[in-house]
């Protein structure tokens, strides 16, 4: 293959975790954000949605403006029970993957021991050769330029196709010189978007040179 990686996100891609995990993962870092700096469930609801809205995840804002710690953060808010009932994701994605003679990571802002979790719950893990996670990018995360040059260093690699479902990730991933596939079903496509799917299977059929 031309491209030396595809590489994956992890929630809202792979899996759907807005149905079942986030609530749950939100929930918790509320409690969190509520407990350490001493506010309200609702500011600390808004806190959290306005570090994602401006990091990209909301981790990154809560250590450069509050100093909290990056392990215990992660440990406490992503220490989840899963079962077939919390991770929803396609019936045919192993085949989909299996078929996709590529090397393939999962690159997410979520925290290592959670994503490995995911993954193997979904008898995915051993499909992909490294899963880099926002401890790998030193808790910076999507879309900081950083965490790409971290890719790229970690996995000894420059070009490369990256499936995301969130646009903002593939506006860094295009100047950082990536081919973009939006995960998305909405009707458009931005001009940093090369090929817009909504189902893991259409990948089969893309032409990527």
């Amino acid at each position: 293959m031309k491209y030396r990686y595809w590489i994956f996100d992890l929630d809202n891609t792979l899996h759907f975790a807005d149905i079942k995990i986030f609530p749950l993962v939100n929930k918790k870092m509320d409690a969190y954000i509520q407990n350490k700096l001493n506010i309200s469930k609702k500011k600390s609801a808004l806190l959290r949605q306005y570090y994602w809205d401006v990091y990209g995840a909301t981790l990154p804002g809560l250590i450069k403006h509050h100093q909290i710690n990056p392990q215990d953060f992660l440990k406490t808010t992503h220490d989840l029970m899963f079962n077939n009932d919390t991770i929803l994701f396609p019936k045919n994605i192993k085949h989909t993957l299996k078929n996709i003679p590529v090397r393939k990571l999962v690159f997410t802002n979520a925290p290592k021991a959670y994503s490995e979790k995911i993954l193997k719950h979904m008898k995915i893990y051993r499909l992909f050769n490294g899963v880099h996670s926002i401890e790998d990018s030193n808790f910076l995360g999507k879309p900081n330029q950083h965490s790409f040059h971290q890719l790229f260093k970690d996995n000894k690699f420059k070009r490369g196709v990256m499936i995301d479902d969130v646009k903002e990730n593939l506006i860094m991933a295009k100047k950082m010189g990536l081919i973009t596939i939006w995960f998305s079903k909405e009707r458009y496509k931005p001009n940093y978007v090369d090929y817009k799917i909504f189902n893991l299977q259409q990948l089969k059929r893309l032409r990527i040179s």
